[in-house]
């Protein structure tokens, strides 16, 4: 028994003693509601303990599941790759631990995945043919290494936002602090290109005025010149003879 159970067995025998004794019944009334409210105060926390209890069951069956369920078979001989008789003689061998173990064969690594439906099944098997004589040799089991299963994303790198950077390779021995920059956007000369726009064929656009001391600089805007000047000799293409 707890100090707590036994404090509150204290409690209820000084009550029972106290109304033999002719206790008014408000005092009695009085010293159970104080009863009762401990009582209370005392179930709650063990409430929570329960919780927690519970929470640490789970969490062991979470890890219970992440445990390895299949075994790597190792140093397997060549022929048994070749021989159905020797594959039947090893599926035998695990089966009496598991009737629904499944075996994948990896010749290249002489190697074979034994897949169970337990952790408690993959040890106990492990326990009793791992360093077993097989043919020729003598086959290791070790387990397998387990499927992580996490659906948080938090514990993956995350990927870098999209933006966009220059595409030059850092210096040869880049300084402290060096870091690749992003790359800013265009730069439209808007004024430039309203000049450009307003040009036209046969017009004159002063761009810097006569002054006493200097002469102005005046554009005149030509007109297409393709139709302008000689026409380009075509070289024509001499046929190949003809041959007999």
């Amino acid at each position: 028994m707890e100090p707590d159970e036994f404090e509150l067995e204290a409690k209820l025998r000084s009550l029972s003693l106290n109304q033999e004794t002719g206790t008014t019944n408000n005092e009695r009334e009085h010293q159970l509601a104080e009863l009762i409210a401990n009582c209370v105060a005392d179930v709650e926390p063990r409430d929570n303990q329960q919780e927690d209890e519970k929470k640490e069951i789970t969490d062991e069956a979470k890890e219970g599941e992440q445990q390895p369920t299949s075994l790597i078979v190792t140093n397997l001989p060549n022929e048994l790759f070749f021989q159905q008789e020797l594959k039947t003689e090893l599926e035998a061998l695990f089966r009496t631990f598991d009737e629904s173990a499944t075996f994948h064969y990896l010749r290249s690594f002489r190697r074979a995945r034994v897949d169970f439906s337990s952790n408690s099944i993959a040890t106990k098997a492990r326990v009793h043919l791992h360093h077993t004589p097989f043919g020729d040799s003598v086959m290791n089991c070790f387990f397998g290494q387990p499927p992580l299963i996490n659906k948080n994303s938090q514990q993956f790198l995350q990927i870098p936002p999209p933006v966009r950077q220059f595409l030059i390779s850092p210096p040869a021995s880049p300084p402290v602090g060096w870091a690749p920059a992003p790359e800013s956007g265009p730069v439209v000369n808007f004024d430039l290109l309203t000049a450009i726009a307003s040009l036209g064929p046969g017009d004159k656009h002063e761009l810097l005025p006569a002054t006493d001391n200097q002469p102005g600089i005046v554009v005149h805007v030509c007109a297409d010149m393709d139709g302008v000047g000689p026409k380009q000799h075509v070289i024509t293409q001499t046929p190949c003879p003809k041959r007999n």
